[in-house]
C-alpha cells in the first residue's frame, strides 16, 4: 500500500481538529481517564486507579485504552527525550496530545487502508473487464476515481474528521476495527472480516453485533461463504474476543466482568437506556444521518453508487443499512451509534460519483459533477464552522490549564484545588493536573455532606458557579475571583448587533486591525466575543498561605 497526497490531507485533517480542540468531555472521560492511569501507575498498581473512585453506572472495556497506551508510549518517551522530563503545566497536556494522535492516526490508518482496498478493487474490476474485452463501458477511463472521491468525502465532513481523535469509546479502536473489517471484504476475505466483527462487537461496543449480523446476511445472499463458514469464523472472533475481555477486564475492575454483556443487561434488557433520552424509531434517517452528512449528497449518491458498484461494496452498503436499521429499534438513540456506517455510506457515494466523473459528452453528467464538487467545498465550509464553535465547548479544561500557569508562574505548592462536576465533564481531565512536585491536590468531591466537611481545606477553586454566596457553605466573602472562563453560548442577534454597531460607530477598528497586523486573530476573537459567554469561574481563597 503505497501513501498518496490524499492519504496525508485525510492525516493531516485529523490533526488539525485535534490541534484545534485538545480537551475532551464527558463522553470521553473513562477512556481517557484509564489511558492516564495505565501510562503512569502500570498495569499492576490498580489501587491507584481513578475508576475505582469513579466507576460509572457499568464497567467499560479497558482493552481499547490498554492497546492506545502501548502504542503512545513510545511517542511519550521521545517527546520526553525532547523536551526533558519536566512536570510543568504544559506536560501533561502534552501527553494527552500524543495519545489522542495515537487514536487519530489508527482511525485515518483504518479509512486510508479501506480507500486503499477500494481503489485495488475497482482497478481489478476494470483488468478484467478489459481482458474480457467487455464493452459495456466504452467511455471508462483507465482507471476509476473511488479512492480519491472516499478520501475527499471523508476530509469535508466533520463528525468523521473531528472525532476521529476523540477517545470516545466508538472510536477507539471499535471504528478502525470495522473499517478493517470492510477492507477484507474487499479483498474477498469474508471470513476473517466475520470474525474480526464478531470480536469488536464482544470487545469493544455490542451495538457492532447487528453490522456483523449484517455482514454475515450479505456474505450469504451473495453466496460469497457457506452458513457453516459464516457461524464458524462468527462464532470463533466472539469467542475469543468473550475470553479476552473477561480476563483482561477483570483485573482492571478488581472483580469478575464482562463489560459489554453486563451494559447490554443494563441498558437494554433492563431498559435503562431510556433515561439518557428517547426518540421515534425513524431518527436516524431524518435526523443523525441529515446531520452527518451535510450537505446530503453523500446520501443522494448512494441511489447511484449502489447500483454502479461491485458486489463487495454492496455487502457492505447493506451490512450498514442494516446496523442502522436494527438500531432504530432501540429507544436511546445517538449518532455515535452508527458511526460504524459512515465509511461504508461514504465508500458507496465514491462509487457513484466515479461513475459520474467517467460519463462525458453529457450536459446532465457536467451539471452532476459540478454540483458534488460545490457540495464538497459547501461540506468543507460547514466543518471548519462547526469546528470553531466546537472548539468553544471546553470551558473546564481552559480554566483548568490557566489554573495551572497561574500555580506555577506563582510558585504555588501545597495547595488543594476542588473541581465541581460540570468542570470535569467539559475538559478537566488527569492528564490537565499538575504532578505532585508542587504538592498540588486535585479534589473532584461530588456529594453535598463530603463538600461541606472538606470546604475549609479547599485553597482553589473551579467551578460554574458565579456568584460565591451560591456556594454550599455559608460565609464566602473570603473568596477572590481569579479569573473566568468563557465557553459557547449560543448564536446570540442582540450581541451580534451591538458588535456590529460598535464596529460601524468606530469606523470599523477590527478591520484596520486585520489590514496593520495581517492577520485574521481580531476577527475571529470578535466572533468568539460574540458568541460566548462566561461559563467557568476560578477562585483564590483570600489570605490562604501557600508554600512558595
Amino acid at each position: 500500500m503505497k501513501f498518496d497526497v490524499w492519504d496525508l490531507a485525510l492525516l493531516v485533517v485529523i490533526l488539525l481538529h485535534l490541534w484545534y480542540s485538545p480537551f475532551t468531555k464527558v463522553e470521553e472521560s473513562f477512556t481517557i481517564q484509564a489511558i492516564h492511569d495505565i501510562l503512569k501507575y502500570g498495569i499492576h498498581d490498580i489501587a491507584n486507579y481513578d475508576h475505582l473512585q469513579f466507576p460509572g453506572v457499568v464497567p467499560r472495556t479497558f482493552i481499547g485504552p490498554l492497546i492506545i497506551s502501548i502504542l503512545a508510549q513510545p511517542l511519550i518517551w521521545g517527546s520526553e527525550l525532547l523536551y526533558g522530563s519536566d512536570s510543568g503545566p504544559s506536560s501533561g497536556l502534552r501527553t494527552q496530545l500524543l495519545v489522542r494522535c495515537v487514536i487519530g492516526f489508527t482511525n485515518g490508518l483504518s479509512l486510508i487502508f479501506l480507500k486503499h482496498q477500494a481503489q485495488a478493487l475497482f482497478d481489478r474490476r476494470k483488468e478484467v473487464a478489459e481482458l474480457k474485452k467487455e464493452q459495456e463501458l466504452p467511455k471508462t477511463p483507465s482507471r476509476s476515481y473511488v479512492g480519491i472521491f472516499f478520501a475527499l468525502f471523508s476530509i469535508t465532513q466533520f463528525h468523521l474528521m473531528f472525532y476521529s481523535s476523540r477517545p470516545l469509546p466508538n472510536f477507539v479502536i471499535a471504528l478502525p476495527m470495522a473499517n478493517c473489517a470492510f477492507a477484507l471484504i474487499m479483498a474477498h476475505r469474508f471470513g476473517s472480516a466475520i470474525a474480526l466483527l464478531g470480536f469488536t462487537s464482544v470487545v469493544f461496543r455490542l451495538e457492532m453485533t447487528a453490522l456483523t449480523a449484517g455482514t454475515a446476511l450479505s456474505v450469504l445472499l451473495y453466496r460469497k461463504a457457506t452458513l457453516i463458514r459464516v457461524i464458524e469464523f462468527g462464532a470463533l472472533g466472539a469467542m475469543a474476543g468473550a475470553a479476552i475481555s473477561i480476563f483482561v477486564d477483570s483485573h482492571f475492575w478488581q472483580h469478575s466482568t464482562f463489560p459489554e454483556a453486563d451494559s447490554f443487561l443494563f441498558n437494554v434488557v433492563g431498559g435503562k437506556s431510556v433515561e439518557w433520552g428517547t426518540t421515534p424509531f425513524y431518527s436516524y434517517v431524518t435526523s443523525s444521518l441529515p446531520s452527518l452528512f451535510l450537505p446530503p449528497t453523500i446520501l443522494l449518491l448512494n441511489f447511484v453508487g449502489l447500483r454502479a458498484a461491485p458486489q463487495e461494496i454492496k455487502i457492505i452498503a447493506q451490512s450498514a443499512y442494516f446496523h442502522i436499521f436494527i438500531l432504530s429499534f432501540q429507544p436511546h438513540k445517538e449518532w455515535r451509534f452508527i458511526i460504524y456506517a459512515v465509511p461504508a455510506i461514504t465508500l458507496v457515494a465514491s462509487s457513484g460519483a466515479s461513475r459520474i466523473f467517467q460519463m462525458n459528452g453529457f450536459k446532465e453528467a457536467n451539471l452532476l459533477k459540478a454540483v458534488i464538487l460545490i457540495s464538497s467545498v459547501v461540506s468543507l465550509i460547514i466543518s471548519v464552522v462547526f469546528s470553531f464553535i466546537s472548539s468553544m465547548n471546553y470551558p473546564g479544561g481552559e480554566a483548568l490549564r490557566q489554573l495551572n500557569e497561574y500555580v506555577s508562574r506563582s510558585n504555588v505548592r501545597n495547595a488543594v484545588v476542588h473541581l465541581d462536576v460540570p468542570v470535569c465533564m467539559t475538559g478537566a481531565t488527569l492528564f490537565g493536573q499538575l504532578e505532585n512536585t508542587q504538592g498540588i491536590v486535585y479534589d473532584k468531591t461530588e456529594d453535598l455532606e463530603s463538600l461541606r466537611k472538606n470546604w475549609g481545606s479547599y485553597d482553589f477553586l473551579i467551578t460554574t458557579i458565579m456568584d460565591p454566596s451560591n456556594f454550599p457553605v455559608e460565609g464566602n466573602e473570603e473568596w477572590e475571583l481569579l479569573r473566568s472562563t468563557r465557553a459557547f453560548s449560543g448564536i446570540n442577534a442582540l450581541q451580534l448587533s451591538i458588535v456590529l454597531e460598535s464596529e460601524l460607530r468606530d469606523n470599523f477598528p477590527t478591520l484596520k486591525q486585520i489590514l496593520s497586523t495581517h492577520s485574521l486573530t481580531p476577527l475571529v476573537d470578535a466572533i468568539k466575543g460574540a458568541i460566548t459567554a462566561d461559563t467557568v469561574f476560578t477562585y483564590k481563597k483570600s489570605g490562604s498561605k501557600f508554600n512558595t
